[in-house]
């Protein structure tokens, strides 16, 4: 017993069609990328859920192409159904799906051999890095006494360029973050100090604080958001455009061209940007000083170096020699392990700075043990 045939075309200017006629649903017209193409996932639904228990009659496709098959395909649920009735010119199409097996992302079970094993990969690549950096600061020496030995080949232009660089560009905001942190830390250290009528140890704790630590750390974090990244972007958009390759086929180290001179001038830049925000956080010192605690600034001026030994100063001073070098060195290493695209370029900038700041943050620390009895009391 046949019942009327009940028409599933929902574009009838499509001649792609098809109509269920009993217990077969039937397929005819053009299936191919022009007739499916604009109503893909809305053809797959409306064809599985007709289609599911039923025979499959294609006989009456006329065209069928690539993206027509894997259509009815998948809305067969990726298998043949018991009953299918095909033209032979098509099963190819079919058969070669059929041996396709769909992609699925594969998810590691949670548990602690896989937590064991990121830790390890993660510790790997640490030390990967760490070796690269290794190799490439006895590069970097060999390179400089080279070019010692031969001053004309010395990159005497290459450092004036990037201390212009990353000197005089840097001032605005290095004095901004200068001279708002010496209003910090005097205002939190002013109603403590009120209270117990220990005005006067305030200069002690500013002088303390931005010579020894806040001045280089706000420095070198600086400097590596704004020159190192700039660095590695530099060397890295030279590897994309091939560059490097250049360079080296002319027989020209990319190393004393690129990476020594941002070394040997940030090492001169720094330790001068360090006492330049030591000035602005002190300055902001005593403005504070001046208005909360009525201490003058003849007197603030004429006691820092009686309660702040120079020693704070100069190892102020020997820390932006160190994270200069760092970052620079930092930099140059991520910027020649660019490869040839944009997604390394983008990777490898991002982690030039998170690297650098986080060795400036662990050389600081180790710095504060080895002296952490030395210069803390005038004597």
């Amino acid at each position: 017993m046949s019942s009327e045939p009940m028409r599933a075309n929902p574009e009838p200017f499509s001649s792609a069609s098809w109509h269920v006629d009993s217990d077969t649903l039937r397929l005819e017209g053009y299936w191919t990328l022009a007739q499916v193409s604009r109503r893909l996932a809305r053809i797959e639904r409306e064809l599985h859920r007709l289609g599911e228990g039923k025979s499959w009659d294609l006989e009456a496709i006329e065209k069928l192409d690539n993206l027509g098959a894997l259509l009815i395909w998948r809305s067969m649920g990726r298998q043949f159904p018991e009953r299918l009735k095909i033209r032979e010119q098509h099963r190819s199409l079919f058969a070669r799906l059929a041996q396709t097996q769909p992609l699925h992302p594969q998810h590691s079970a949670p548990g602690i051999f896989a937590l064991l094993d990121r830790l390890g990969a993660h510790i790997l690549s640490v030390l990967a890095d760490l070796w690269g950096l290794f190799l490439l600061w006895g590069n970097l020496l060999q390179e400089f006494f080279f070019a010692l030995r031969r001053p004309a080949h010395f990159p005497w232009k290459e450092i004036s360029a990037t201390i212009v660089k990353t000197g005089p560009d840097s001032l605005p905001i290095l004095t901004l973050i200068g001279f708002l942190i010496g209003i910090v830390i005097t205002y939190q250290s002013a109603p403590t100090l009120a209270s117990y009528g220990a005005n006067i140890y305030v200069i002690s704790i500013a002088g303390i604080s931005i010579l020894r630590e806040f001045g280089p750390m706000i420095a070198a974090i600086i400097i590596a958001g704004r020159s190192g990244s700039a660095f590695t972007a530099q060397i890295g958009a030279m590897r994309v455009t091939q560059e490097l390759d250049a360079l080296q086929t002319f027989g020209v180290s990319p190393v004393q061209r690129l990476v020594l001179p941002k070394v040997i001038a940030l090492a001169i830049t720094m330790p001068l940007l360090v006492i330049w925000t030591d000035l602005v956080g002190i300055f902001g010192a005593l403005l504070v000083s001046d208005f909360t605690l009525n201490i003058s600034p003849d007197f603030f001026l004429r006691e820092l170096p009686v309660m702040v030994p120079s020693f704070n100063f100069w190892l102020g001073v020997i820390k932006g020699v160190l994270y200069g070098i760092l970052i620079a060195w930092v930099s140059g290493f991520h910027g020649l392990r660019v490869k040839a695209n944009t997604n390394s370029l983008s990777r490898e900038t991002t982690n030039s700075v998170v690297l650098s700041i986080t060795l400036v943050i662990v050389i600081d620390a180790i710095l504060a043990i080895l002296f952490a009895d030395v210069g803390l009391s005038p004597s």
